[in-house]
């Protein structure tokens, strides 16, 4: 029976190395049984490959012909992944910060349009207002950094 192995994990690369240089290859490259190296293709085991012999492996899959680094190229695409998730949610806070600073805004520079405004309520519409275009430009520059991510 073949486990399932989920798409950009440890495992599910182990696996497709394994499938190109075979289990005792990948044992004798790490200098574990291939027993260990077998668990460590495992989803539901508690261990797992070392960064060190994932460089080994992945040398070996390069010197047997492979395009790329498969463990190489696996820990870019999940870094890429978290920039990416992380962008959207700083997108999301800096919404949120705008939302409120604007707001706050809006209703300074009502009170400072009324016939009871002073100078002092005309200054807090102004404060409020200069904290609303520095949470707005905050969230251009948060979409620009997600852009900039290729997202």
């Amino acid at each position: 029976m073949t486990k399932r192995r989920e798409p950009l994990t440890y495992e599910n690369t182990l696996a497709s190395v394994a499938a190109v240089i075979g289990w005792d290859n990948c044992a004798a490259i790490c200098g574990v049984t291939e027993r260990a190296i077998r668990n460590w293709s495992e989803p539901d085991t508690q261990s797992g490959i070392r960064m060190i012999d994932a460089e080994r492996l992945d040398r070996a899959v390069i010197a047997s012909g492979g395009s790329h680094p498969p463990f190489h190229r696996l820990f870019g695409l999940r870094l890429d992944i978290a920039a990416q998730e992380l962008a959207k949610i700083d997108i999301a806070n800096a919404a949120a910060n705008a939302a409120k600073e604007t707001g706050e805004a809006v209703s300074a520079l009502v009170l400072a349009s009324g016939p009871l405004a002073t100078a002092a309520t005309r200054r807090a519409a102004r404060h409020e207002a200069e904290e609303a275009i520095a949470a707005l430009e905050s969230g251009l520059a948060a979409l620009d950094r997600h852009e900039n991510l290729g997202a």
